[in-house]
This record gives C-alpha cells, sequence and structure tokens, in this order.
C-alpha cells in the first residue's frame, strides 16, 4: 500500500514539475524497471522476512547503510559511475554508522552473556 501511495505521489508530482514524454521513459526503462522490481519489489519483501530473525542491532546497522548499498548497487549493477569523493563518502557513511552502532551491539552481546 505504501508503495503505492508513493508511486501515484511521484507520478502527480511529475506531471506536475517536470514534462515526461514516452521516448524519455522509453529510454530510462531501465533503471525504472529496476528501480520497481528489484528496489521495490525484491529487497523490501526480502527485508521484511530478514527482520523477522534478525537482532535488532544487527537490522539497524544494515538498514542504516541502505545509501551506501544504493550507491554501491547503481554502481555495480547498471555500471553508473562514482567519484572518488562519493566513494569516500559511502565510506564515511559506512564508518559512521558502524561507529554508531558498536555500544549498542557491544550492550546486546553482553545481555546475551547474562542471559546464558
Amino acid at each position: 500500500m505504501q508503495l503505492l501511495v508513493s508511486g501515484v505521489i511521484c507520478l502527480i508530482c511529475a506531471f506536475i514539475f517536470e514534462h515526461p514524454t514516452p521516448q524519455a521513459i522509453f529510454a530510462a526503462i531501465i533503471p525504472i524497471l529496476y528501480a520497481g522490481i528489484c528496489s521495490d519489489g525484491i529487497a523490501y519483501t526480502l527485508q521484511i522476512i530478514g527482520q523477522q530473525t534478525t537482532d535488532p542491532t544487527v537490522a539497524s546497522i544494515i538498514m542504516s547503510l541502505e545509501s551506501v548499498f544504493a550507491a554501491l548497487g547503481g554502481w555495480i549493477i547498471l555500471s553508473e559511475s562514482l567519484s572518488a569523493i562519493e566513494l569516500l563518502g559511502c565510506g564515511l557513511v559506512f564508518t559512521a554508522v558502524i561507529l554508531a552502532q558498536v555500544p549498542d551491539f557491544i550492550d546486546s552481546a553482553k545481555q546475551k552473556k547474562l542471559e546464558n
């Protein structure tokens, strides 16, 4: 439902703020299908399944890295180019997310040891 509402709102905004043509849509069909099928259809379904059995700390780390995975996925799968600055940005985001989650990860591990 969320994806449907988001898609309708984006479609309305596209016709208000942009001037899409059938030729432009056809030229961008691969990225459009990739975003719709892989990112929304497959990734969100797997995310929901994975979160059911994943430790909350690990899940938060993975979800915090969504922008890094998106950039790297576009680079690898869609052959988009990333500059050295953009790659550095991915590294910085990755490092920041890991450092922000380390205390929670340590606390969670300690709690599990106490329960066992």
